[in-house]
């Protein structure tokens, strides 16, 4: 192997040779800078091999032949090996990525870069202080040098205020080195680290001067305004290399330096860590510059990191896993994204939908922004999992939460950034130049995420267990997405139908159930697809990839595997949801909540995990240590996707914007994991208890009784039809929530059987309604009128659709209420039970209203000629139809094996059952027989109307009065405009958006607070100087308890 001591050497030689030779080489200066970086990262990565593959021992390297203290040493060891490679790999990419700006400098600029790569690996490797502090200089001046190489006003201030910043640090660093030889005699830090607990005062001062000076390195809040300001002046390929290289060494720096600090030391570390990872994010939130917002993610992934560092004694021996995996997420993501940001050149992040010209581009800006946010598959995932595990273990959950909402903060702006590249209009910007060598390193960067989190996960002790294989198939489709629809669609329902053969044998119990509903519904609802032409791009792997999640839910043996399956399925829905044209801030909505929901499951998985042996799901029957706090947390997060009351918020616009066959996949399918996660926790945990009296379920009862009225009251009052089946959503899934929390068998049996026809009627509305919206052009009923004729499918499609929707008899929504009815009494609910049979009332109406305003009434003259819904559309409709009518007619197809399965958890009060014929306590049903009647009363009508009016003459449009008056235009006398204006001087003010107005105010409080803080960043190179001043003698007062 090659020995470490050639990184420098070749790097030294080469700057020293170019420097020499000044101008002669600029011709071929930039070809020998990359073959020296080259070789300096194949040095690192064969070391790093060796250690990794051949388990070699660590090797020392002494200068001029003599031991220390005459010489200084170098150590190369598993982590100095992985260190330098990542710097080395940074530096060397980003040569290539600056190649044309260091061709246009000349040789200085390749000189620079390679005296900054130089002391960021000796800074890394060395163990000598001295040395430290001397390279630690080197890579500042030739930092501050690559900075103002570009001639403008700011990159020239940004850089005298980081060299102003680095000097008083060095000077503080040099101050606590002099006292540290002076109390020790030396200069080693393998010295200092055996007589590290000395007890002498000064010593500990000298110290802290050294660590905090290392600290200030790595630009903590607020003392970091310099780092700000250079990340936002200096061209984005040195800001990459200085957020991926800089930072990343500095951050080593302070691993192995760290035990010279004492625990209360390393509580104030975590502190600082924490605070600069809240507050950077919290002012990112309103931040427009994309290198200042990167900027800001910067300091708080590095904020992160030192957190990591300083709880070091409660995250134990994944200490180290859990920061490289978070480390190596951000080195990538952040190179990245500084990347692609020199390559759009854009000075708001509004402008960057040009970025959606360049397809590779645009899907490497995603694949950044994931990583760094912490979703699966990259590597960050398993880091915060571990992360959050430990740290409850140790009970420390003051850091759970503040991660968490650090997280969250990051994740609201990253995520409003890649909605404005994927939604904003881009039609008026200019294009951008792409070239190759700017390209290739970003390309090279995304790659690694995926290659670097399959490795991270092969390494991880649970993520074993993982079926990755749906997953695959998923991301197989993005190398086939050129292909026309009718290929990926038929490829992609071959896929599901083939999983579903492979799986069904291994389901049992609910995961059958929903396994039909995911699986089963998927198909059905991916055969809509064949109505689109042309490509269709980006459809087919988010959709796959949404499907996967919900398979990996019922496939999950671990608490890991659940999460991980449902973040996957979290991506997918969020792609598939802003596909809609005016879906944006919707998408962004139902991120946040999603974001919000998912860390509030994580915490409850790691609360749960105290004590346990291992991770399997049946860990939640049986958790040790504050149970009622898990289940609320994971209730919580799993209504996020139920959409209960107060959590709704996202839903009715995600669901009404989505396009025509994505609304029935996330209302029909994916509410259902919300729904699934809750039968889990409920058959898990049972009922806890708040103060030793207060159920929890029965509060969730009633927050079920209260969505279903709210929500059914909204959808009464809407007039986009759309978001009326979308507030219908919030409603139905109320009555689950209730029928779970009765925790008896009918209560369980009309909320399983609603979940599996609930699946089935908004699928069929959505895709009818949406079959209207494809022909009309609008989603608002009032527009509409008299289709009957013109779409007769699809009015009959909607018509079976409301029937069963509102509970009327001959179809299966008339049992679902019968059940109820018997459930509520059985559990002595009726105060709840009230508001229930309350909201059935509700649900008439506005499915009145939606088959009245569109299919009845006056025809509007635009659409005389309109023409059926696509076939591809009905296709799917009449499916379901089909098995509708005969759940309706045999209700014990569905109604029994679901009884079945409820039995052994709750056998009191099952139906029983003699043929169709079902018994409860209360009463008797028999579905055939009711379904027989009514059809019978409707062909006696049907017939005697015919023969009675076959002579009657057929009135035209016009041949009315209306008013006193004969109408001009269908508009005037087609009555839908605010169709329930009576109700609503009733009712109105129960649907006020009070709820939606009270997350605005936290929304507008959390992005004020930020935009305050930010204020103190006033640009002012001597008030930065102040701030690191004052920085300085506050964590010395909190570290040492006064002077």
């Amino acid at each position: 192997m090659v020995a470490p001591i050639y990184i420098i050497a070749t790097l030294l030689g080469v700057a020293f040779g170019l420097g020499l030779f000044g101008k002669k080489m600029n011709s071929s200066a930039g070809f020998l800078s990359l073959l020296a970086l080259g070789f300096a990262s194949f040095i690192s990565l064969e070391w790093l091999a060796g250690f990794w593959l051949y388990d070699r021992a660590a090797e020392y390297i002494y200068t001029a032949g003599f031991q220390p203290p005459f010489s200084i040493n170098l150590l190369m060891g598993k982590e100095e090996a992985l260190f330098t490679s990542l710097i080395n790999v940074a530096g060397f990419f980003g040569a290539v990525y600056l190649w044309d700006k260091l061709k246009k400098i000349g040789s200085n600029g390749y000189v620079t870069l390679m005296g900054m790569i130089l002391g960021l690996n000796v800074i890394i490797m060395t163990r000598d202080l001295f040395n430290l502090f001397v390279f630690l200089e080197i890579s500042s001046i030739a930092t501050a040098g690559l900075i103002i190489f570009s001639q403008n006003l700011k990159t020239i201030a940004a850089g005298f205020k980081y060299m102003l910043a680095t000097g008083i640090i060095s000077g503080i660093l040099l101050l606590g080195i002099i006292f540290m030889y002076y109390f020790t005699g030396t200069l080693n830090i393998d010295d200092f680290l055996a007589v590290h607990s000395l007890s002498v005062k000064g010593f500990g001062v000298a110290v802290f001067f050294v660590l905090i000076s290392i600290v200030l390195e790595l630009k903590p809040f607020p003392a970091n305004g310099w780092g700000l300001d250079v990340y936002e002046s200096a061209d984005s390929g040195i800001a990459a290399l200085i957020s991926a290289g800089t930072a990343t060494a500095s951050f080593f720096v302070m691993y192995k330096l760290l035990p010279l600090g004492t625990p209360q030391f390393h509580m104030v570390l975590a502190g600082i860590g924490l605070a600069t990872f809240i507050g950077s994010n919290l002012m990112g939130l309103k931040q427009t510059n994309p290198n200042r917002l990167l900027g800001y993610s910067s300091i708080g992934q590095v904020g992160l990191l030192v957190t990591i560092l300083g709880l070091s004694e409660f995250l134990g021996d994944r200490t180290t896993f859990i920061a490289y995996s978070i480390l190596i997420s951000h080195f990538l993501a952040k190179a990245g994204l500084f990347w692609i940001s020199g390559i759009v050149k854009r000075s708001s992040i509004k402008e960057w939908a040009v970025l959606r010209n360049n397809r590779l581009l645009m899907i490497l800006f995603g694949v950044f922004v994931f990583t760094l946010i912490g979703f699966p598959p990259f590597p960050s995932f398993f880091g915060k999992w571990d992360m959050m595990l430990q740290l409850a273990s140790s009970n420390q959950y003051f850091w759970i939460i503040g991660v968490l909402l650090g997280s969250l903060l990051e994740g609201v702006y990253l995520f409003r950034w890649l909605g404005y590249a994927l939604k904003l209009d881009n039609a008026e910007l200019p294009s951008f130049e792409v070239k190759w060598n700017k390209v290739l390193p970003v390309v090279v960067f995304g790659a690694a995420t995926f290659v670097i989190g399959y490795f991270v996960s092969s390494i991880h002790p649970y993520a074993k267990v993982i079926n990755y294989i749906p997953l695959a198939v998923a991301l197989a489709f993005v190398l086939i997405d050129f292909l026309p629809v009718y290929v990926k669609n038929t490829l992609a329902i071959l896929a599901m139908a083939y999983y579903y053969y492979y799986l069904y044998p291994t389901l049992s119990s609910f995961g059958a159930v929903f396994g039909a509903i995911f699986m089963v519904g998927g198909i059905v609802t991916l055969i809509a697809g064949y109505a689109y032409k042309g490509q269709r791009r980006g459809f087919y792997p988010f959709a796959l990839m949404m499907f996967a999640g919900l398979i990996g839910l019922i496939e999950a043996k671990t608490t890991i595997a659940f999460f991980y399956a449902w973040e996957v399925m979290t991506v997918g829905s969020y792609f598939l949801i802003i596909r809609g044209k005016k879906s944006m801030p919707h998408a962004l909505s139902y991120m946040i909540f999603s974001m919000g929901g998912a860390y509030l499951m994580l915490a409850g998985f790691a609360i749960a995990s105290v004590g346990q042996f291992n991770l399997d799901m049946s860990t939640l029957s049986h958790v040790l240590v504050y149970p009622t706090w898990v289940f609320i947390l994971l209730a919580v997060g799993f209504m996020t996707k139920t959409a209960s009351l107060g959590l709704h918020i996202w839903l009715p616009g995600a669901h009404a914007e989505a396009e025509t066959d994505v609304s029935p996949m996330v209302s029909a399918i994916l509410l259902k994991a919300g729904v699934f996660g809750l039968v889990t926790l409920f058959l898990a945990m049972g009922d806890q208890l708040i103060g030793g009296d207060v159920s929890v379920i029965y509060l969730l009862g009633w927050l079920g009784a209260i969505t279903a009225v709210m929500g059914n009251l909204m959808a009464a009052f809407q007039e986009d039809a759309k978001r009326l089946l979308a507030y219908s959503s919030v409603g139905v899934l109320g009555y689950i929530l209730f029928g779970l929390s009765l925790m008896s068998h009918l209560g369980w049996l009309s909320a399983i059987s609603i979940s599996v026809t609930h699946f089935m009627f908004k699928s069929l509305l959505f895709l009818a309604i949406g079959g209207v919206v494809w022909r009309v052009k609008t989603k608002e009923m009032y527009r509409m009128g008299g289709l009957i004729k013109r779409m007769p499918f699809s009015f009959f499609s909607v018509l079976i659709g409301i029937i069963v929707l509102a509970g009327l008899p001959p179809l299966s929504g008339f049992s679902g209420k019968w059940i109820f009815y018997n459930a509520i009494m059985m559990k002595q609910w009726y105060l709840q039970g009230a508001l229930i049979f309350f909201s059935g009332i509700v649900a008439f109406l506005y499915v009145f209203r939606l088959i009245h305003t569109v299919f009845l009434g006056q025809l509007k003259d635009e659409h005389r000629e309109v023409k059926e819904a696509p076939f591809w559309l009905l296709v799917p409709q009449y499916m379901i139809i089909g098995v509708l009518l005969y759940f309706s007619a045999i209700p014990n197809s569905l109604l029994k094996p679901i009884g079945k399965i409820i039995t052994p958890y709750f056998p009191v009060g099952a139906l029983e059952w003699t043929g169709q014929h079902a018994t409860s306590t209360y009463g008797y049903w028999n579905g055939l027989v009711i379904f027989y009647i009514v059809i019978t009363i409707f062909l006696v009508a049907l017939v005697w109307l015919i023969i009675n009016n076959r002579r009657a003459q057929k009135v035209k449009q016009f041949n009315i009065v209306f008013a006193a008056e004969r109408p001009f235009k269908p508009e005037t006398s087609h009555y839908a405009y605010n169709f329930y204006a009576h109700y609503r001087k009733a009712l109105g003010i129960l649907v006020e958006p009070k709820i939606t107005g009270w997350w605005e105010g936290v929304a507008e409080w959390a992005h004020a607070a930020g935009d305050k803080f930010r204020k103190i960043y006033n640009g002012d190179g001597q008030t930065y100087m102040v701030h690191i001043m004052a920085f300085i003698v506050i964590i010395y007062l909190i570290s040492f308890g006064g002077f």
